[in-house]
């Protein structure tokens, strides 16, 4: 192939409603209990007979807990049983005697019993929220100009993650001693500044990132000298980021603050478009023709599409697909516009469906003029599953 993508559902065209992934049953309105309380006491069940009924499965659990609701799942248009139901119990402690039951036999049939996606999910989460919370979030940032302030800093710092503190070090008189210590929320974020900025040049020097511990921290604070093993110079510098998205961060910069800054010139790249006043708004052509599409529902498939491979990058906090548009177009605003400077380089020229991708910046401003909606947005979109 050309590296083009075509995401499961446009290659062959869509699968027919239904043949999606289950979500989990929908909740009986009389449930004043929250989701996750409910998915915590529920089973999935699989591989039952077709002909199997409620109340056999009620039966069925009985011995070991007292069964609160059972769904089974059919299909859309046959009303055929599909072999799965997810069963809820009224106390949580009935959950892992149900799993122990996986291969009793049920109208002759041995059973399939297994947590819910949603607890595999919610497990999931807490492990990796754990982990990020675990790993290192404190960084050093070193070489910096005398005139760089924590409020740069910052600005610099920020598109990668929530940042709890930044602290430059100064001398009595408040002079920048030229480095300084930042802390993100998160470790994930922590590794991503450090990947793309480590060698970044920021006022015409290039800046030296690295992990920190406390003990780093408190023996740089005291004079013990360490500041030469934060400075190493055995890392790999910036490797996440293209000389255009450098460029556009600088003059993201120079717009708000002039002091000493100078932005970079970047030789241009002809099979790249040269990143314009920084953007979080672009537009994708020749994604689809609008004469040729009969399906119901083809312009979700496309905006899903379009959202998974930009999610790849971050946040989406809008995305139209323009239907009508002879060109094919889709417009997209990323949560920054870092974000959209990698999802823009990645699509740009690639293929969709055998079309190649066209993509261009929109000002920030033309883009709330024509979507007014998305300067609102609060929320990242997420794919309709």
């Amino acid at each position: 192939g050309e590296g083009g993508y075509r995401g499961g559902r446009r290659g062959g065209r869509s699968p027919p409603a239904g043949s999606k992934h289950f979500s989990p049953p929908k909740k009986s309105p009389e449930s004043e209990l929250p989701p996750e309380e409910r998915d915590n006491r529920t089973v999935m069940c699989m591989q039952l007979a077709a002909k199997v009924t409620h109340q056999e499965l009620t039966d069925f659990f009985a011995k070991i807990g007292q069964v609160r609701d059972v769904k089974l799942i059919a299909d859309k248009n046959s009303r055929r049983s599909k072999g799965i139901a997810y069963v809820e119990f009224y106390d949580e402690k009935s959950v892992p005697a149900a799993l122990q039951m996986t291969g009793q036999r049920l109208l002759g049939i041995p059973i399939i019993v297994q947590p819910t996606m949603a607890e595999k999910n919610r497990l999931a989460a807490a492990a990796q929220n754990l982990k990020k919370a675990e790993g290192p979030r404190k960084l050093y940032v070193g070489s910096l100009h005398y005139n760089i302030t924590e409020e740069m800093l910052r600005a610099v710092f920020s598109p990668f993650g929530d940042i709890e503190s930044v602290l430059i070090q100064r001398d009595d008189n408040g002079t920048s001693r030229g480095y300084g210590f930042l802390e993100f929320k998160d470790s994930e974020a922590a590794d991503r500044a450090l990947t793309n900025l480590n060698g970044f040049e920021l006022a015409g020097r290039a800046i030296k990132v690295n992990h920190v511990t406390e003990r780093d921290v408190t023996a740089v604070l005291s004079g013990m000298g360490v500041i030469e093993t934060l400075d190493g110079e055995d890392m790999d510098s910036g490797i996440g980021m293209t000389p255009q998205s450098r460029a556009a961060l600088m003059a993201k910069l120079a717009e708000g603050h002039n002091a000493g800054l100078t932005v970079p010139q970047v030789p241009t790249i002809p099979s790249v478009q040269n990143i314009p006043a920084i953007s979080s708004c672009f537009m994708l052509s020749n994604m689809f023709d609008p004469s040729s599409e009969h399906e119901q529902g083809w312009e979700n498939d496309i905006r899903d599409d379009v959202l998974e491979e930009c999610m790849k990058f971050g946040n989406v906090m809008h995305l139209l697909v323009d239907k009508d548009s002879p060109q094919g177009n889709v417009f997209v605003r990323s949560s920054t516009p870092q974000i959209a400077a990698a999802a823009f380089n990645y699509l740009n020229g690639r293929f969709f469906a055998g079309k190649k991708i066209v993509a261009q910046f929109i000002p920030e401003g033309t883009y709330n003029l024509k979507f007014p909606e998305s300067v609102i947005a609060t929320a990242p979109l997420k794919p309709n599953l």
